[in-house]
C-alpha cells in the first residue's frame, strides 16, 4: 500500500518545450556561421518528484537542430536534426568539433544510456559528418585532424570581410565593424526553430 502511495505522488507536470543556441561557428570567412540548437521537451516534477530538492526533471525528447545562419541577408537554413538515441539519453550533447572549409562539418554526440547515471567510463559519444549544403551522416569517428578554425575578435591583416558572431542563449548576433555592438540576426523558439529578428 505503501508504494502505491509512494508512486502516485510521484508525479510530474505537462511537457514544456526548452531550446537554447548551443554554440556557433563561423564558416571561413564567410558572413555564414553554423549554428546548433538544442531543443528539449522537460516536465517538471511536482508533489513527492520534487522533494527534496526540487527534484530531477523528466525529459521527453531531446535533440540537436543545426542551422546555416547568413549574417547580412539574416537567411536561415535547416540542415539537420539528431534526436537523442537511448545509449546517449542522460547528458545528451551535441558539438561541432571540425570544419572543413565551407563544406563540411564534423559532430560529436555524447551522452549515458537512459535511466543511468552520466560519469566517466559510462559516457558514449557518436560520430557524423554534416553537410553545409543539408543532412548529415553517421559515421565511425570524427578524423584525427578534424579542427574548429581560430576564434578572433580583431580583424586579420588580409581580412576583407569583417563579421563576428556571438550568442546570448537564445539569440544569435554579429559585429560587422570592430568595436561595434552587435547586432541581433536571428532568435531561437521554444519548439527550436529559428526566426529572423527584424532590423
Amino acid at each position: 500500500m505503501l508504494a502505491v502511495l509512494v508512486v502516485a505522488a510521484c508525479t510530474y507536470g505537462p511537457p514544456e518545450e526548452r531550446a537554447t543556441v548551443e554554440q556557433v561557428v563561423r564558416i571561413g570567412d564567410s558572413d555564414r556561421a553554423l549554428v546548433l540548437v538544442r531543443h528539449d521537451v522537460v516536465r517538471q516534477p511536482t508533489g513527492l518528484s520534487a522533494f527534496p530538492d526540487g527534484g530531477r526533471w523528466r525529459f521527453d525528447a531531446r535533440a540537436s537542430i543545426q542551422y546555416l545562419v547568413e549574417a547580412r541577408t539574416r537567411g536561415i537554413r535547416m540542415l539537420a536534426r539528431q534526436d537523442a538515441p537511448l545509449p546517449l539519453w542522460e547528458s545528451f550533447d551535441v558539438h561541432v568539433v571540425g570544419v572543413e572549409g565551407d563544406t563540411v562539418a564534423w559532430l560529436r554526440l555524447t551522452g549515458c544510456p537512459r535511466g543511468g547515471e552520466c560519469h566517466g567510463d559510462l559516457q558514449r559519444s557518436l560520430a557524423y559528418r554534416l553537410s553545409l549544403s543539408g543532412g548529415a551522416m553517421p559515421v565511425e569517428a570524427v578524423p584525427p585532424d578534424a579542427r574548429l578554425p581560430p576564434q578572433r575578435l580583431g580583424r586579420r591583416i588580409d581580412e576583407a570581410d569583417y563579421v563576428r558572431f556571438t550568442t546570448r542563449g537564445d539569440t544569435v548576433a554579429a559585429r560587422f565593424t570592430e568595436g561595434e555592438e552587435p547586432e541581433p540576426l536571428v532568435r531561437v523558439e521554444p519548439d527550436g526553430s529559428l526566426v529572423r529578428i527584424s532590423r
